[in-house]
């Protein structure tokens, strides 16, 4: 698990930090308060939650898709410098099907920062028992040297950074 590679606080020492953007706007949330033992344990690697009110998720970068999942209501984007990132909304989605779950995207296609990735129906998944939680996860950390996720409150969707990686 990387979840070792979460830091509190800046290295001392590192070549170089990368900002990462937040995918929506909402309440920040550590990875270990999120109730789901696989991603408090980081089986998915470092990153932050978000609860949110939002229904459209952004690109926090220049990105590739790599891979899109209604079912679970995740995609997985690669940076144009190798990072791996999947951004999921809500909690186990499994049983709904992928209902309430629209993307503009297909695997391989090129994105900008700020660019749609997908949009729910928050409202109805909150009808349906499902928490409006938006994660974010380093699918590939292992090169990093840490992740520092803000600490702010709150961040907005495209503007705030999230998570600064340091290599």
């Amino acid at each position: 698990m990387l979840i070792e590679k979460q830091l509190t606080a800046p290295p001392e020492q590192f070549k170089k930090a990368i900002p990462i953007a937040s995918p929506v706007s909402g309440q920040c949330v550590l990875l270990q308060h999120v109730n789901d033992d696989l991603i408090n344990v980081g089986a998915w690697g470092p990153g932050l939650a978000l609860v949110t009110a939002s229904s459209k998720v952004v690109s926090p970068f220049n990105a590739t898709v790599m891979k899109i999942d209604p079912l679970d209501y995740s995609i997985e984007i690669k940076s144009s410098f190798g990072l791996k990132c999947r951004i999921k909304y809500g909690l186990h989605t499994q049983m709904l099907c992928g209902a309430q779950f629209l993307t503009p995207l297909k695997q391989g296609q090129q994105i900008q920062a700020g660019a749609m990735l997908f949009s729910v129906n928050s409202a109805w998944l909150k009808q349906q028992g499902v928490e409006n939680i938006c994660i974010i996860t380093l699918l590939n950390a292992k090169a990093l040297l840490g992740v520092l996720p803000t600490h702010q409150k709150f961040v907005d969707a495209g503007s705030d950074t999230l998570l600064t990686l340091y290599i």
